[in-house]
């Protein structure tokens, strides 16, 4: 059995706006009853699931943006880090250096001393 009332809806777009086309089609089915088929009109789907889409694109990338931002954050906190260490370490070493020639002038004031008697 042959159904010729069956149709193939493609939703393309022109011009910037939504078309709808339809086909119709003879498609070979067996004998369903009647309460089993159920068909929606194609402005009904597009009602139901563009709002959906959208709802998720607009989810997708402020969660992209939100994951963009922390990336950025660590990032950031991470170099912040490595400075801070590398700024301890050469305060470090200009310390002990200043701490090594203060030393080393009181030895040769004491060495100096002791050849002056």
């Amino acid at each position: 059995m042959e159904v010729q009332d069956d149709e193939i809806f493609r939703l393309t777009t022109k011009g910037g706006e939504f078309e709808v086309s339809r086909e119709k089609v003879a498609v070979p089915t067996k004998s369903l009853p009647r309460d089993m088929i159920f068909e929606q009109q194609p402005t009904q789907i597009l009602e139901a699931l563009l709002p959906l889409f959208l709802t998720n694109q607009l989810l997708r990338a402020w969660q992209e943006s939100s994951a963009s931002e922390l990336a950025s954050r660590m990032t950031a906190m991470s170099n912040a880090s490595d400075n801070a260490s590398e700024l301890a370490g050469t305060l470090t070493l200009s310390y002990n250096k200043a701490r090594q020639a203060a030393i080393t002038q009181e030895l040769l004031e004491v060495v100096g001393g002791a050849n002056a008697l």
